[in-house]
């Protein structure tokens, strides 16, 4: 199943409940593809330092940007596998203030596939990166691109199975960085800089 498949009915699939935030924690599959690139390391500026006074925001957060879990084998526990910016924020509130103790999360009936599982979080990494634009550096778009689609830099990302099925319509890398209004030559993963250009 791809992942336009599995979203076809997706609220058919689950449901929101309000969620204790101790009971929240990283999917296995979604930990080692974050792994392979730090999406916090991505973000531009510093790191926001949460107050008491910004609990509502958090929860807010919570709502525009919900996270989507699963429960494993009867477990209480949330394993997360979206929602990943929401999730690190309350991640860094609840180990500061210990005020925010619930928010909705949207509880699939039962765990997805492994492919289901680290396409939703590509599409989400990869969503942001690319239409909020949080980096400013093509080269480190690229370097994120090719760790988080764990692709080889000899091969083409666009050919890439997982992309495909997120961005059918961008097919090269010229088309992303005419999409994005950046270069092409500077459109390079590390491993590839100061050599050929693919």
């Amino acid at each position: 199943m791809n992942l336009s498949v599995f979203a076809q009915n997706l609220l058919s699939k689950g449901q929101f409940v309000n969620t204790d935030v101790e009971l929240l924690e990283l999917d296995d599959v979604c930990r080692k593809l974050l792994d392979r690139s730090s999406y916090v390391a991505s973000l531009k500026g510093l790191p926001l330092l949460d107050s008491k006074q910004d609990y509502g925001l958090i929860l807010l957060d919570a709502i525009q940007q919900p996270i989507i879990g699963y429960k494993k084998n009867g477990d209480e526990r949330i394993k997360v596998l979206s929602g990943i910016f929401t999730y690190h924020r309350i991640l860094q509130h609840i180990s500061s203030e210990k005020m925010l103790t619930a928010v909705p999360v949207f509880i699939l009936d039962k765990p997805p596939t492994r492919e289901i599982r680290e396409l939703l979080l590509l599409n989400e990494l990869t969503r942001n990166l690319l239409k909020q634009c949080f980096l400013g550096s093509s080269s480190q778009l690229a370097d994120h691109l090719y760790a988080w689609f764990d692709c080889p830099v000899h091969e083409s990302l666009f050919q890439h199975e997982h992309w495909q099925q997120i961005f059918p319509s961008i097919k090269t890398k010229q088309e992303l960085c005419d999409w994005l209004g950046i270069s092409s030559k500077t459109f390079i993963p590390f491993a590839l800089r100061g050599k050929t250009n693919e």
